[in-house]
C-alpha cells in the first residue's frame, strides 16, 4: 500500500510539473523584431487555453497591455506573432492570461527587447538553459535508441536536418516514460 501511494504521488507530481504553463520564448537572449514574424513558445498544458498579451512597465513605451491573441490552445506549444508597430525598446513581457479575465495571469515571460523593424533575429540554438524547444523541417537522416531496465532507463534520438544541423530530441518525455517503465519493472 505504501509503495502504491508513493508511485501515485510520483505520477501526480510529474503531471503537475508538466502541466503548468511556462513561456520559453521570447526571453532576454531571444528578442523580437517589430512589424515582423516572431516566435512565441511555451511549455505546459494547463490551462488548456489562454489569451496572449504584450506588456511593458514603462507607460511611455506601451500605455496598457496589448492583446496579441484572443484564444490560444496550449497543445500548439508555439505561435508565430507579429506585434505590429510597437515602440522598439526593452522591458517587454508576454502574459498568458485567462481568456475571460486578462488580470488573471497564468504565466509571464522573462523581460525581453523588441528591436526596430529590419533588425536581425537572434541566433537560433538547438538547446538552451531555459528549456525552450525548437522545431525543424526538411529532409535528412536520423537514428535513435531506447533502453529500459530495472537499474535505469534512457531514450534519445539524434539526426541531421537538410542544413546539416544536429538535432537532439526526445530525452525529456521519453526518458521519463522509460524511467517509469523501469521502476514498474522492479515490481
Amino acid at each position: 500500500m505504501k509503495f502504491s501511494l508513493t508511485i501515485s504521488t510520483l505520477f501526480l507530481s510529474l503531471g503537475v510539473i508538466s502541466a503548468q504553463l511556462t513561456v520559453t520564448e521570447p526571453r532576454a537572449d531571444h528578442w523580437w523584431v517589430a512589424q515582423s514574424l516572431n516566435t512565441l513558445a511555451w511549455e505546459g498544458s494547463s490551462p488548456d487555453q489562454f489569451s496572449v498579451f504584450l506588456s511593458n512597465s514603462d507607460t511611455n513605451v506601451l500605455t496598457s497591455i496589448l492583446a496579441l491573441t484572443s484564444v490560444t490552445y496550449a497543445y500548439d506549444r508555439s505561435k508565430t506573432i507579429n506585434p505590429g508597430g510597437v515602440t522598439p525598446s526593452g522591458g517587454y513581457t508576454i502574459l498568458l492570461t485567462n481568456p475571460l479575465n486578462s488580470s488573471d495571469v497564468y504565466a509571464k515571460s522573462e523581460t525581453f527587447e523588441i528591436k526596430a523593424v529590419g533588425s536581425t533575429y537572434p541566433p537560433q540554438d538547438s538547446s538552451s538553459s531555459s528549456g525552450s524547444s525548437a522545431a525543424a523541417s526538411g529532409s535528412g537522416t536520423a537514428s535513435g535508441s531506447a533502453t529500459s531496465s530495472a537499474a535505469g532507463a534512457s531514450a534519445s534520438s539524434t539526426g541531421l536536418n537538410s542544413a546539416g544541423t544536429k538535432l537532439d530530441v526526445g530525452k525529456g518525455l521519453m526518458g521519463v516514460i522509460s524511467l517509469i517503465g523501469g521502476v514498474l519493472a522492479l515490481f
